[in-house]
């Protein structure tokens, strides 16, 4: 088993290893580098789904989806149908998915936001689809000083409501489940528990800051994650079938890529839930 880093500092490859097969030294090992790197990718894995649900868990506790009321699995995000024939454009399933193209943090609009995502690839189009990370460990380093002193007791609303809105998410739940989902509140800077490194945590789901006037919070926002992900804090990954990665959400942003709308795309999401003994949605 050997690491290949991306950049200096976030992201990397882990090659000469299957994930089906971890021993727990081997496994220790993926959690140091991990730890390091926020993004680990490992190609040519093959998975399955029972296989990917067991390495989620050597992470902890799993996290439920969107809807509080049934258990923790493995979820899909494809515009293919299990025959593998592309679904419409018009597919609720599909206007979902197109919130993965901006940036953000899985879970980050409940009250515990999710630890990890894991993500494998099934079926990959030709071009395009790639998955890009952002580290929010450098973007908060990359801020000025006189910015870092302001933000640092500020707090953002987080919100299923207004991140999901604009490309048909409000339509999957039930006004009940919504309500599963009320705005929470989340530290606009955080420490990560085991860098302890200064974090930027921001991103779609981020609407406004507590106390501040509403839409000139919400434009800082939104500069604050675009100027955090830009390079040298990026790294990218071309998927290919049978690839798995894992990130870090607690100190990585994340977004998914265009590709030909004519080809399929599908892919397996499994996410660890936030580490917090009152955690409503973990399982």
């Amino acid at each position: 088993m050997v690491v290949e880093p991306a950049t200096e500092q976030f992201g990397a490859y882990v090659r000469d290893t299957h994930l089906a097969n971890l021993s727990e030294v081997e496994f220790r090992q993926v959690l140091v580098w991990w730890y390091k790197y926020s993004v680990l990718v490992f190609p040519a894995q093959n998975l399955s789904r029972d296989e990917q649900l067991a390495f989620t868990r050597r992470f902890g506790r799993l996290e439920r989806g969107l809807k509080r009321s049934r258990g923790a699995g493995a979820g899909f995000i494809s515009n293919i149908d299990s025959q593998g024939n592309l679904l419409p454009e018009s597919d609720i399933g599909r206007q979902f998915n197109i919130g993965n193209s901006v940036w953000h943090t899985d879970s980050s609009y409940k009250r515990v936001a999710a630890m990890a995502s894991i993500l494998s690839a099934k079926v990959v189009p030709s071009s395009g689809g790639h998955t890009e990370w952002a580290d929010m460990r450098q973007g908060y380093d990359a801020l000025s000083k006189s910015m870092k002193n302001w933000l640092h007791d500020k707090v953002a609303v987080h919100s299923y409501r207004f991140s999901h809105a604009w490309h048909r998410g409000l339509d999957i739940l039930s006004d009940e489940e919504l309500d599963d989902l009320p705005p929470v509140e989340h530290p606009i800077v955080k420490t990560h528990p085991h860098s302890m490194r200064k974090v930027l945590f921001v991103g779609r789901h981020s609407s406004h800051i507590v106390g501040e006037e509403f839409r000139s919070s919400r434009k800082l926002l939104r500069e604050l994650t675009f100027d955090a992900a830009q390079p040298p804090r990026t790294c990218s990954h071309k998927w290919q079938e049978g690839d798995v990665a894992i990130w870090d959400n607690r100190c990585v942003l994340h977004r998914a890529r265009a590709h030909p709308p004519n080809e399929g795309r599908s892919m397996v999401r499994t996410t660890v839930a936030g580490d917090d003994p009152t955690n409503e949605w973990a399982v």
